[in-house]
């Protein structure tokens, strides 16, 4: 029963046109909620020991470190 809704469900999806998102320009936050725009970032801070502990071979050759971020852990 519960699969036939499914169905019915994704053909009444497939059949309805959502509207087209476009980014005007690399600096275009339009599609952006403006009370998410305002919040002021904040880096977050992980506990070394548990990174440690984790399966980091993904990362195997990865080099890249954002240089904004490497000017603030020289402070």
């Amino acid at each position: 029963y519960l699969s036939c809704l499914f169905r019915k469900k994704l053909l009444s999806l497939s059949q309805t046109t959502f509207p087209l998102l476009t980014q005007k320009s690399a600096s275009d936050y339009n599609n952006f909620d403006r009370e998410f725009l305002s919040e002021k970032p904040k880096l977050s801070y992980s506990d070394k020991n548990l990174i440690e502990s984790m399966d980091q071979s993904a990362f195997d050759g990865f080099s890249f470190i954002n240089p904004k971020f490497e000017q603030i852990l020289d402070k």
